[in-house]
């Protein structure tokens, strides 16, 4: 599937990892506005966005947002059915996947992940994930996993916290 969309040329590609609980429109649109200037507008002639394709939160919200804005998505949606908890590990590395090929077509590629704190009541690894020093909690199990596969495919990434995480 990817080989044939790399024949139609995309020139920017967005790969868009974030929770569920992810509900902050204004700062995913400061997100894409900045890469968009950092890009030149004028460049970015065909612009597509890597979705996971999940109803609520992140992703959601940038598919949404992409469609208001008549651009190109392409979606990764877990398979649970077959793969079980591993699905979304599974999906996240199709997308990185897939971001890397398009660079090698000559694309522009950024990872955008809306980081939030876990959610999960219980949660084994509490107090062990920190996605930097002195940052209480740990944060989305998936979205931690799929922006350290984009950084270490050597993808630029720009992580965003949510603006009022639950301490």
């Amino acid at each position: 599937m990817i080989a044939e969309m790399i024949q139609e040329s995309f020139s920017h590609v967005v790969l868009v990892t974030g929770s569920r609980s992810w509900n902050d429109e204004k700062s995913m649109c400061e997100t894409f506005n900045d890469a968009w200037r950092e890009w030149g507008p004028e460049n970015v002639t065909r612009p597509v966005l890597l979705s996971g394709h999940s109803p609520k939160g992140a992703d959601s919200i940038a598919e949404l947002l992409w469609e208001d804005a008549g651009f190109e998505i392409i979606p990764f949606p877990a398979d649970w059915s077959t793969c079980g908890r591993t699905a979304g590990f599974q999906r996240n590395q199709e997308m990185v996947d897939a971001a890397q090929v398009f660079r090698e077509a000559r694309a522009q590629v950024l990872c955008t992940a809306f980081l939030d704190l876990c959610r999960r009541p219980g949660c084994p690894q509490r107090g062990q994930e920190q996605l930097m020093p002195h940052t209480p909690g740990h944060f989305s199990h998936g979205t931690i996993h799929c922006r350290s596969r984009a950084r270490a495919a050597g993808i630029k990434t720009t992580s965003v916290l949510h603006p009022s995480p639950p301490f």
